[in-house]
């Protein structure tokens, strides 16, 4: 007997089955927003509760314990969830990569090396108080930071450029937050696809 298979149907449970899977980079930070949030919270309480509870030792570290785990829990399903539908919105590919604090990506742009240098510092006046750290036009290298946000406080925003011919330059624009950061609700992505997009506008 054959049996006829719907290619749209099985296309359609492809889909679903993306959509609601999480990213292996977001499985890793929930645990690490669970830890950083959950453990200093739980030590805090349990010392709270030893000096100003009349309880053996044991119920002390229950208490600690189950302090810790809610409240990790909850902050990480609600920072987690934020970044997550925070980067949603700004991804349009939507590739596991577009999770992560630090981006990166790469563009091709028909223009002349000299032309691209200036381009990739006037592309800074699309991002937020915009601050020049470094030039360096022999080695292709501009680096700007830019200001405090709600998102984060404060991104390093860096271009390398590479002369491919006279009228091509391959640029790497990256981006991430200027101190340690689990999440940056898709911040850093948004810079560097705000970079991206005015560079790409001026192709000719």
């Amino acid at each position: 007997m054959h049996v006829g298979i719907n290619r749209s149907v099985i296309r359609h449970e492809i889909r679903l089955v993306r959509r609601y899977t999480m990213p292996k980079v977001m499985q890793k930070k929930l645990i690490e927003l669970f830890l950083r949030a959950g453990v200093p919270f739980g030590v805090f309480m349990g010392l709270y509760w030893y000096f100003r509870l009349d309880a053996s030792p044991v119920r002390i570290l229950v208490l600690a314990l189950a302090a810790g785990i809610l409240f990790g829990g909850f902050m990480a399903g609600i920072l987690g969830s934020w970044h997550i539908i925070s980067v949603k919105r700004k991804a349009s590919g939507g590739s596991e990569e577009d999770y992560n604090v630090k981006q990166s990506k790469e563009i091709e742009i028909p223009v002349s090396y000299d032309t691209a240098y200036e381009l990739c510092i006037k592309s800074l006046e699309k991002l937020k108080k915009p601050e020049i750290v470094t030039t360096d036009y022999s080695n292709g290298i501009v680096t700007a930071k830019t200001g405090i946000t709600w998102d984060t406080f404060g991104d390093t925003v860096s271009f390398k450029l590479t002369e491919n011919t006279e009228s091509t330059t391959n640029i790497v624009v990256s981006s991430e937050p200027l101190s340690y950061q689990v999440v940056d609700y898709g911040k850093n992505l948004d810079n560097v696809n705000a970079v991206l997009s005015f560079l790409e506008g001026q192709k000719v």
